[in-house]
């Protein structure tokens, strides 16, 4: 039978008749061989689950700002105002402003989806830029958290992994190995391997405080809500809050916030926070007046910006610096500047 190997198909040679259809005895002296059935089979392991990176589901790279508004900014870029250049010079400033001890800065939300894990990223990529000094993006979320994906940090180790080697008294070379480098003065841990459950109050006291005191600036990304003790303890031992409040329903949740640090003792925290009201639809550009939200929340020694909407954002994958939004730049600046004073100064 062509294409079929010899063992498989037919000989040449006819089929002995049978005569005797008792099994043949073996010898005394030959052993007797084990049917092949009882040989011991190995077991079987599954096949991995392949790892599907979510960059890998994007169709094409995306700009935060359309074709039209890049050339357009490039032709006014000789015309911009005095003021917008003094105020980034501020900015800058205050972005590189020394400090004696490691700053900790929460970033919180009252809900899922509101962006503070993009706005994390974003802050700790600003201060790891100017600054001179080393900067770590820490993830807090006991669940699957989104700033190891928007900073691309793998999941080799978390938090956790750092209690055997005793953050508080070690150096920074033997602490070195449980963070991710994500390129020049930036550092990044996640919270979990993985799979949820990460991060409580008494790991982050036992290793994220005392991981800390390694880093000019911690930009925290905390979990969903505020109500956890995990919260209370993070904001507590932080010397800035970012609180994050979309546009779509978050604004009127701020003051409420404010109610809940001022039952938990944390009213000395309120100067020390700054509410970002982040666009995530370009329709829901003013559903909120932020100029008149900053007048309220200011009396209350609270500040206010506004994160405009991004095409790159609102995609969801690892964040390229080089595609983000003019204007998202601008706003991450801004925020990252005002943070850092209201830890210095509040």
């Amino acid at each position: 039978m062509e294409g079929v190997p010899p063992s498989f198909g037919a000989t040449s040679d006819p089929v002995a008749p049978v005569t005797d259809v008792r099994p043949p005895q073996p010898s005394p002296r030959q052993p007797v061989a084990r049917p092949p059935d009882s040989e011991p089979v190995p077991p079987v392991k599954p096949a991995a689950a392949p790892s599907i990176s979510p960059d890998e589901l994007v169709a094409r790279p995306v700009h935060g700002d359309s074709l039209l508004r890049r050339i357009g900014r490039g032709a006014v870029r000789p015309f911009v105002p005095a003021g917008d250049v003094q105020a980034l010079a501020e900015h800058g400033r205050w972005i590189q402003h020394p400090v004696t001890t490691g700053r900790r800065i929460a970033v919180t939300s009252l809900y899922g989806g509101a962006g503070k894990s993009t706005l994390a990223a974003l802050i700790a990529s600003v201060f790891a830029r100017y600054r001179q000094d080393r900067v770590l993006a820490l993830d807090l979320d006991p669940e699957l958290g989104s700033l190891p994906l928007r900073l691309g940090i793998g999941a080799e180790h978390a938090l956790a992994d750092l209690v055997d080697a005793e953050p508080g008294t070690a150096s920074f070379e033997q602490i070195q190995p449980y963070l991710a480098h994500l390129g020049g003065r930036l550092w990044g841990l996640a919270g979990t391997h993985g799979v949820p459950g990460g991060p409580d109050a008494a790991l982050y006291r036992a290793a994220g405080i005392p991981l800390s005191r390694f880093f000019g600036v911690t930009v925290t990304d905390c979990g969903a809500g505020i109500h956890t003790e995990l919260h209370r303890v993070v904001l507590a031992a932080a010397h800035a809050q970012v609180l994050v409040a979309p546009t779509t329903g978050g604004a009127a949740g701020v003051g409420r916030v404010l109610d809940w640090m001022s039952a938990n003792g944390l009213d000395g925290l309120a100067e020390r926070t700054l509410v970002v009201f982040t666009v995530q639809s370009p329709h829901n550009d003013r559903l909120v007046d932020v100029p008149r939200a900053a007048q309220i929340l200011a009396e209350v020694g609270v500040g206010a910006i506004k994160l405009g909407y991004d095409r790159h954002v609102a995609v969801g994958a690892t964040l390229d610096p080089a595609r983000l939004a003019y204007a998202t730049r601008v706003t991450a600046i801004a925020v990252a500047a005002e943070a850092l004073r209201r830890s210095l100064t509040g």
